[in-house]
């Protein structure tokens, strides 16, 4: 337990409390819960607080960041949602014990904040994903995907030290270095061992990179298949945006170009046309949006870590499902993936509108015991169908079948954060990651 002013502060909780069976949705307006109470802690202390008082904060307790999940992971009716966006400060940078240079912050700060911050201060994290509402304390133990210049392609990698409150209201910390394992499995828990309050993140210096954009047509899905492959092998990170019933493919090629923290003036204003251009077609879901098509692009990564607003019901806004690949199965997938989609578009007339492919690099699996990117050192691809309505009956209908086609027959990893329409036994949580005080029904299910 750590010896801090806030572990001796009992029974007082200082942030908002709202007890009145309001509902609260997530980003896309696809999931509404009604927690019987919701909080917004301003304060270590008041996390532990709300996690020792069982009577005024109800099980489950249970946090949650921006709520950009396209699942329930959000769900909690009758339970406690924690709110960490008043725990959103950048506290500094710091070396660790081992001599890495890290950043501490706080769970609820959003990526694009940090990554704003960090790039003043001429340093990164090796991640740098589009989505930059998602919060530090979710993805650090949750999924998240982006095609990386080098490194590991997901956010928690570059996690080596973190601060939580576990199922006895006490304060904890666990490293990489001073806890192994049980570090690395506390980081495939998705909350459910502790509520996650502050991160130690790796930084190194600041570095820009090279941007190309392509379209391409093919004449057949293993042509396509093939494109893929070619423009991966061709490049140090490449984000594919794949029409795949249309056979045609939208690339964008990246490549390391030195050290740097901000875009050139040389880039400017074709790169801030891009950067708008990019946040609008998946803020929409690629909806009535084509993005300009810029080459030979000089840009720092950090400015693509964009923050999106809250659609209404009535917008175009994306909505997604994730499945993680190896490599290796990249020709298999996108064929048996077209095959399915043009029977179903036959049927109901009904297509996605796109796909997203990434490629993670991943580590070994003593740093990825479970979950996806967990099968040792290789690359994944994921293969990401998306709409931009996450209430379309039909999409809806189109993402329950693919789930069997990815899951069950291609043996796709899935994410319980990024994939919708899951049932027990399509992932697998191990048991003993569990605590009951945090564990919500919809969580329950893939336990094992």
């Amino acid at each position: 337990m750590l010896t801090t002013p806030e572990t001796t502060t009992r029974g007082i909780f200082h942030g908002l409390v709202l007890e009145d069976g309001r509902a609260f949705s997530n980003w896309g307006l696809s999931r509404t819960t009604r927690p019987a109470v919701y909080i917004e802690p301003v304060s270590y202390a008041d996390v532990q607080s709300a996690v020792r008082d069982t009577d005024r904060f109800p099980s489950p307790v249970h946090p949650v960041g921006s709520m950009h999940s396209v699942t329930s992971t959000i769900v909690n009716d009758g339970g406690t949602m924690v709110s960490t966006s008043k725990l959103d400060e950048i506290i500094g940078l710091e070396q660790d014990a081992t001599g890495r240079q890290v950043v501490r912050v706080q769970a609820g700060c959003r990526l694009a904040k940090l990554n704003r911050w960090l790039q003043a201060r001429n340093v990164e994290i090796a991640f740098q994903s589009e989505i930059g509402d998602a919060t530090v304390g979710s993805l650090a133990v949750a999924d998240s995907k982006e095609s990386s210049v080098d490194g590991p392609g997901y956010f928690s990698a570059h996690v080596v030290g973190l601060t939580y409150v576990d199922e006895r209201g006490e304060l904890r910390r666990l490293s990489d270095h001073a806890d192994g394992a049980a570090f690395y499995e506390f980081k495939c828990s998705f909350g459910l061992s502790g509520i996650v309050v502050e991160c130690l993140l790796e930084v190194r210096p600041a570095t820009l990179c090279r941007t190309d954009t392509s379209i391409h047509a093919f004449t057949s899905p293993e042509e396509l298949a093939a494109g893929l492959l070619d423009a991966h092998e061709q490049s140090d990170a490449l984000l594919a945006i794949v029409f795949l019933n249309d056979l045609a493919a939208f690339f964008e090629q990246q490549y390391k170009a030195g050290l740097g923290a901000f875009t050139p003036d040389s880039s400017q204003p074709a790169c801030e046309e891009y950067r708008a251009a990019k946040r609008l077609a998946i803020q929409r879901g690629f909806d009535g949006v084509a993005p300009p098509q810029p080459s030979g692009l000089i840009h720092s990564r950090a400015d693509f870590v964009n923050e999106y607003w809250h659609p209404t019901a009535d917008e175009s806004r994306i909505d997604f499902q994730y499945y993680e690949h190896d490599l290796s199965q990249l020709r298999r997938v996108v064929v048996e993936s077209f095959q399915f989609t043009k029977a179903f578009q036959a049927r109901t007339g009904y297509a996605p509108k796109g796909w997203a492919a990434f490629f993670v690099n991943r580590p070994e699996t003593a740093k990825k015991p479970f979950g996806v990117y967990s099968a040792g050192p290789g690359v994944s691809f994921s293969f990401d169908p998306f709409c931009e309505n996450p209430n379309d009956r039909l999409w809806q209908e189109f993402s329950r079948g693919y789930n069997q086609l990815a899951i069950h027959q291609l043996g796709a990893n899935a994410s319980p954060t990024q994939t919708q329409w899951l049932r027990p036994g399509d992932v697998s949580i191990p048991r003993r990651l569990a605590r009951p005080r945090f564990t919500t029904e919809y969580y329950e299910q893939f336990l094992d």
